[in-house]
């Protein structure tokens, strides 16, 4: 995966779906693979949550970083004082969200898939516009503030990890869009 492009990583992840049409939503980085997905294969719908649907969407310091690679100084370890600055930017509001935040950098760590996937988040050059997509985003979240991005369902008081704790109203939503059939 070292020096996959994002396009092949998700035209293997588009290749394991076998379900005809399906409803993807996608978090953060996922809500980008989901876009790139939609572009591989006919989708029912997309759901973005704390993400954005192209480069134009994306902060200015990400452009930046672009140039500068800023963005391969960040604490990507589970432990340290550094870590504190995640807590602050993705909204990790007390210890058990800090625990599931820190589970996460571990096991994705082990991989090298932080380091990847901030860089093809930094260099996403995404322009195109899928249909049937649905964005939800927080209107806290400090690292995809939500200025920059125009999105169909806003939470009150939502940070980037709002799934975590916004998460009844983001499951109540998600019932509405995605009704069992």
């Amino acid at each position: 995966m070292k020096n996959e492009s994002l396009e092949s990583y998700s035209t293997r992840i588009a290749d394991r779906i076998t379900l005809p049409d399906p409803v993807i939503v996608g978090l953060s980085f996922g809500g980008m693979m989901a876009i790139e997905i939609a572009k591989i294969i006919p989708v029912k719908k997309i759901i973005l949550i704390s993400s954005a649907k192209g480069k134009k969407e994306l902060p200015p310091y990400f452009t930046v970083c672009r140039y500068i690679p800023f963005h391969k100084l960040l604490p990507l370890h589970a432990k340290g004082s550094r870590t504190k600055i995640l807590f602050y930017i993705l909204g990790a509001k007390n210890e058990d969200q800090k625990k599931y935040l820190q589970d996460n950098i571990r096991i994705n760590n082990r991989t090298g898939f932080n380091t990847w996937a901030i860089d093809k988040v930094v260099r996403w050059n995404n322009t195109e516009a899928v249909p049937n997509l649905v964005h939800i985003h927080g209107n806290k979240d400090k690292l995809l503030p939500h200025r920059y991005v125009k999105v169909d369902h806003m939470i009150a008081n939502g940070g980037h990890l709002l799934i975590v704790n916004q998460a009844k109203e983001v499951s109540a939503l998600l019932q509405k869009l995605v009704p069992l059939y």
